[in-house]
């Protein structure tokens, strides 16, 4: 028993660790320019169906021969162009995803170091890059064990600093709503919820203990949303509606200094496992569903992000915003599709594809009018 529960925390440690990324310093923002009520109701639509296309994809990946990624399962059951599609959709939405990263992780080291280092922000950047990039090498067995340490300390920092912040909370600042802004924050929070890339790695560290995937999704969905609505309550209640893009800055004017140095340190922990995850993922779709060699893969994964981000994408809400309600969006209607087409294959298992059509069809008008909202806005 304490072994399956030791092999259960550490499937879903990695999980929490690779959704908790840079999208949770968005949260507080979008939430205090739409209303911390209209916030709140995103996060709670958005982290339902976003766990409907978690357990989506847990069905077909338990229930599918092989070691596949999610361009290998759908080419399996919608044929090898879908295949292509979703592989041309996970990898820009996965390479869009590190490009953020690179860009809020450069400006955490610049926050931390600066007293000791006077270097340019493109300089931490590319710091921040280099050094993700080298333990990418290492593989998912290295840095499964590197985010068990990581997302602890992420989380026991988190609420270091939130207990810090209430006293200077305000309540009347979580009741102030503006409806015209109610659309704002659906990308930036379904960003915030991206997870799906993680799933095979979790299988894999799971073993023959496979069915504690629902679970161990579940659990981390649960945390996930605990964490995301005590740090935006508590930093829009301290900071209203001046609250910054990134959060922290908002903070620690208010708070002070240390909760500024604090909070660099916990966003440079999120941002740095999750972009080693996201990677792993880049990397295992290459080598397993088109075959390449380990270091190839390894290569083409870091260079795409790196290149993107010299040509001059700064700005990591846009970002996260465009590849949260489009790239994302577009990647779970494909994956409710190839969900539909499985239910109907005759290899599967009928009785382990268990998603209602109903739910499945209300999850993909989520994701549908999100990205048309997104563009016409």
């Amino acid at each position: 028993m304490k072994s399956e529960r030791r092999i259960f925390w550490r499937a879903t440690i990695p999980f929490i660790g690779s959704v908790i990324g840079v999208g949770i310093f968005g949260i507080p923002y979008v939430f205090a320019q739409a209303g911390f009520g209209i916030g709140l109701l995103h996060l709670l639509l958005i982290g339902a169906v976003n766990l409907v296309i978690l357990l989506i994809y847990a069905d077909i990946v338990m229930n599918t021969k092989g070691h596949h990624r999610i361009s290998g399962i759908v080419e399996r059951y919608a044929g090898p162009w879908w295949g292509h599609v979703a592989s041309l959709l996970l990898f820009a939405a996965s390479w869009g995803a590190m490009v953020a990263y690179v860009i809020i992780g450069g400006e955490f080291l610049q926050t931390i170091f600066s007293f000791w280092l006077d270097w340019s922000l493109i300089s931490w950047q590319i710091l921040f890059f280099a050094v993700s990039a080298i333990l990418l090498i290492g593989g998912l067995g290295f840095i499964a064990r590197l985010e068990v340490v990581f997302v602890i300390g992420l989380l026991a920092l988190l609420l270091v600093i939130l207990l810090a912040g209430i006293p200077h909370a305000e309540i009347s600042e979580l009741v102030v709503n503006d409806v015209s802004m109610w659309f704002l924050p659906f990308g930036v929070v379904l960003f915030a919820f991206g997870g799906m890339a993680a799933l095979p790695e979790m299988a894999d560290v799971l073993g023959r203990k496979k069915s504690l995937l629902r679970k161990a999704i579940m659990t981390g969905v649960v945390i996930v949303s605990i964490v995301y609505t005590l740090f935006a309550a508590i930093t829009v209640a301290v900071t209203g509606i001046g609250t910054t893009p990134e959060a922290i800055l908002g903070l620690g004017a208010v708070i002070g200094d240390w909760a500024l140095i604090l909070g660099a340190v916990i966003g440079l922990f999120s941002v740095f496992t999750s972009f080693l995850i996201l990677g792993i993922a880049i990397m295992n779709g290459f080598v397993f569903d088109y075959k390449w060699r380990y270091f190839r893969a390894w290569w083409v994964a870091i260079i795409v992000p790196f290149v993107i981000f010299l040509a001059g994408a700064r700005d990591f809400i846009d970002v996260i915003g465009f590849t949260g309600a489009i790239l994302l969006g577009l990647l779970s209607l494909l994956l409710i599709f190839t969900y539909t087409k499985a239910k109907r294959d005759m290899c599967t298992p009928k009785r382990c594809l268990r998603i209602p059509r109903p739910l499945l069809w209300l999850t993909a008008i989520v994701f549908l009018g999100g990205i048309i909202f997104t563009i016409l806005t």
